[in-house]
């Protein structure tokens, strides 16, 4: 009998082409997906089950407007040696502990390098995530919140309002005081959702652990191993 089956998500809306550089991000979203079939890296022809993952980051350019990126599409694996592992260590600074939600990193910010790279064809370019490490201490305000990234509604869908009635005008603004700091911005309560794997990280720093390399696909080994 035949079936219909839901498509495999490709990745997440991205919308306009991010610029290329170096940004203080937000992460937007976490998206797993169980039991994916895909060709295997070692032999194409052969395909495996497995589960994987992908973040997606959120940034205000230069030209005030906001831009969109994703990661690469990592295996949801504990081992040091994966690139997942690699990863989030490069972004957190610091090993994660077995059993740790990853996806409480929603809403946390991040410093992630985005370069260009074009098509096969040449046809279209497309910006992919390089780079990342956490944000320091001195930026850490010019991280925005989620809601700083809301879909606003469409002119069409705004509601006009009904002959005779009284729209409010918006109070002059007052002129701020310079400012003599960076204020933190509140940010959004954290994901709930469980994936295995991790565990909870303490607030207080972990005892140094044995260096780890830094995930960066230009100068990783398995550049063109998704995982």
């Amino acid at each position: 009998m035949a079936k219909l089956n839901q498509p495999e998500s490709a990745g997440f809306e991205i919308g306009d082409l991010a610029p290329a550089g170096t940004h203080i991000a937000t992460c937007l979203e976490v998206q797993d997906q169980f039991g994916v079939e895909r060709p295997k890296f070692e032999n194409p022809q052969e395909k495996e089950t497995l589960d994987v993952t992908r973040f997606l980051f959120g940034f205000r350019g230069q030209d005030g407007r906001s831009y969109r990126v994703q990661s690469f599409e990592f295996r949801i694996s504990g081992s040091p040696k994966s690139n997942l592992f690699k990863f989030l260590t490069s972004w957190i600074g610091y090993p994660p502990k077995y059993g740790w939600d990853y996806c409480e990193l929603k809403g946390q910010g991040a410093m992630i390098t985005v370069a260009h790279k074009q098509s096969r064809d040449g046809t279209k370019t497309y910006a992919n995530l390089i780079g990342i490490s956490p944000v320091i201490d001195q930026l850490k305000a010019q991280v925005l919140p989620l809601e700083a990234f809301a879909q606003a509604p469409a002119p069409s869908q705004l509601q006009a309002p009904a002959p005779g009635t009284q729209v409010p005008q918006p109070a002059p603004q007052q002129p701020q005081a310079p400012a003599g700091g960076y204020q933190q911005p509140t940010m959004p309560p954290q994901g709930q959702a469980q994936v295995s794997g991790f565990s909870p990280q303490p607030s207080a720093q972990p005892t140094a652990a044995a260096p780890q390399q830094a995930w960066n696909p230009a100068t990783d080994s398995q550049i063109d191993c998704p995982f």
